[in-house]
């Protein structure tokens, strides 16, 4: 026949049959073995993933946050750039009213020598 070389030399010995099991039992225990660290790595991938998806959104929301904070600064800077111009504004302001309460207060004292005088 044509269905290899076992078949032509008749039926397994004792022997023979008790290594084919043990071979068959070896070959089970190794595959076992393989099927659990194949169960393990998948575990181990499936939890980088889920720490990859954590990773990402504390980016995103870290960016998001520095996002807002960039805008507040921009803002602070033209406050203090406004407050800055106030103050300058102030200054003038104050500048020209002393310069009319010089003014207001040499006019009187000539008025007042004035009317002494005239009196």
């Amino acid at each position: 026949g044509g269905g290899g070389g076992m078949e032509e030399e008749g039926p397994l010995s004792d022997e023979e049959k008790k290594e084919l099991e043990l071979e068959n039992e070896q070959l089970l225990f190794h595959m076992s073995s393989l099927v659990d660290d194949v169960r393990q790595i998948e575990g181990k991938v499936v939890e980088i993933a889920r720490l990859q998806e954590v990773f990402t959104e504390n980016i995103l929301h870290q960016a998001h946050e520095i996002d807002v904070i960039a805008g507040l600064t921009v803002e602070a800077t033209e406050n203090v750039k406004g407050g800055n111009e106030e103050i300058r504004e102030a200054t003038k302001n104050k500048a020209s009213l002393r310069v009319w309460i010089l003014f207001i207060i040499i006019v009187c004292s000539f008025a007042l020598l004035f009317l002494d005088w005239y009196n």
